[in-house]
């Protein structure tokens, strides 16, 4: 199973980039980008969950499998996050819960 990192760009107020670093030399070794992807949260994208649906929790188990899953599609290999998950999705709750607090 891959470690990796996600490192957080700063985020706008419907997404955020987020960079996708491995450790080829181990955790002691210099981490590098594998891939970048967009976790989107706008309005939009939670009224179609929404709409779907999913209520709070759903739509943050949603988040949870959508970012593994295209990270997995890039690695090619099932991964497990050794830093930054709880920073990406402090982001992704912010904006969940005040959503769905409405």
């Amino acid at each position: 199973m891959k470690e990796i990192k996600l490192v957080c760009d700063t985020p706008f107020f419907d997404k955020v980039d987020v960079n996708v670093l491995d450790f080829p030399s181990g955790r002691e070794g210099e981490p590098r980008r594998r891939c970048k992807i967009t976790v989107e949260f706008g309005p939009y994208d939670l009224a179609q969950l929404k709409k779907q649906g999913l209520d709070y929790d759903s739509a943050m188990e949603y988040y949870e499998k959508k970012v593994y899953d295209t990270v997995k599609f890039y690695l090619a290999q099932d991964w497990i996050c050794v830093e930054g998950h709880d920073e990406l999705f402090k982001m992704i709750n912010e904006k969940v819960s005040a959503y769905y607090a409405q």
